[in-house]
């Protein structure tokens, strides 16, 4: 860069803005405005970016990163791993800083969102979710607790989530949406003494417990499930196999491919404890029924795999999967549009319901 050049210089930059013209009608158009290059900035930006799409902060030390920052602009000095985590800190300090504000002149109630899981290493975490309308009456989502939990009692979950509100300063609490498990009774119980006489004890917290609609159904259809247990297991046993090793993947494409199967999916295997997986899995399997016929028909080590289940899928088994298929689509689209987070569902779930009820 030349000796003479000026970093502080502000130059000609084209933005896109929307404008309503003389007819009335919207148009965008590109205005010129001033920009100059500012370190902080871009370092704030990179942060951002590094959390939004969720990147290792190793990547500002790659050869790739570092090179395409160097021809973006000159001007811009990589900073490291280290740096960039602790700009990752500030900025989420920033954000929770302004979502407290925020909170503190917030004239509408907030409705909670809670779950509990337990890690690989068994280790027990809580999430809590907070949905509110602003002013303009747009729909919020914010993550305002993510913490290790050492219990799943109805007490320990009523306490961390009063320890969070009170950190938040949240007082109008609208509803707490949880699953049907009875731990969540007692601790929405508890929430609804600690809340007695203040202000989130709305019509003496009769509305405050909110069982979640998409885990109802989950109940539901994992129930119904159960009577083709032996089938499924079958059908999730022949995706393990499949998936287990390239040269069992081959040999499965090419009974595809003998079968004269068009389909360009693949089998997927489900887990076992997400409904929504297990029919994904069961309606992709379906169109490969004859290429697993055939394969189980070549193959003495899948032969000896299925004897652990019985045997092989039997035709019959086949036909009760394929009949309960589009009972569970109907399940399937009900769920997805009730997991929706984005979207307000509570003026939707009934209709939700009572659809499915009229297909049943």
């Amino acid at each position: 860069m030349p000796a003479n050049v000026d970093i502080k210089q502000k130059l000609l930059n084209f933005e896109t803005t929307t404008i309503v013209n003389e007819e009335g009608s919207i148009e965008n158009v590109r205005v010129p405005t001033l920009w100059a290059y500012d370190y902080d900035r871009t370092r704030k930006s990179l942060a951002r970016m590094i959390i939004v799409d969720e990147l290792p902060f190793l990547t500002v030390e790659k050869i790739g990163f570092r090179g395409f920052c160097k021809d973006m602009n000159p001007q811009f000095i990589g900073p490291s791993r280290f740096t960039v985590a602790k700009d990752c800190y500030s900025l989420f300090i920033e954000e929770k800083r302004k979502l407290h504000d925020f909170f503190g002149t917030m004239s509408s109630r907030v409705c909670l969102t809670t779950d509990l899981w337990t890690s690989g290493q068994n280790l027990s975490y809580m999430c809590l979710t907070a949905h509110f309308i602003n002013r303009g009456w747009n729909l919020h989502k914010r993550v305002i607790n993510f913490c290790q939990v050492y219990g799943h009692t109805g007490k320990i979950i009523g306490q961390t989530v009063e320890k969070c509100l009170s950190e938040w300063n949240l007082t109008k609490v609208l509803t707490v949406t949880v699953d049907n498990a009875s731990s969540n009774d007692v601790a929405v119980d508890y929430l609804k003494r600690k809340f007695n006489n203040s202000e989130s004890d709305l019509m003496q917290g009769k509305y405050l417990h909110m069982r979640c609609v998409a885990h109802i159904l989950n109940l539901v259809v994992k129930y119904g499930l159960n009577e083709l247990s032996k089938a499924v297991s079958k059908i999730r046993a022949l995706c393990k196999y499949v998936r287990s090793s390239p040269a069992r993947k081959k040999k499965f494409e090419a009974c595809v491919l003998e079968e004269k199967i068009k389909s360009k999916s693949s089998v997927c295997l489900d887990v076992e404890t997400r409904w929504n997986s297990t029919y994904m899995m069961l309606e992709s399997c379906l169109k490969f029924k004859k290429a697993f016929g055939l394969l189980f028909l070549k193959d003495s080590t899948l032969q000896n795999e299925m004897s652990k289940h019985g045997d092989d899928v039997t035709t019959e088994e086949w036909k009760q999967v394929s009949s309960l298929l589009p009972f569970l689509k109907v399940f399937y689209d009900a769920t997805l549009k009730m997991s929706g987070s984005l979207y307000v569902t509570s003026n939707s779930y009934v209709e939700v319901i009572f659809g499915v009820g009229e297909v049943l």
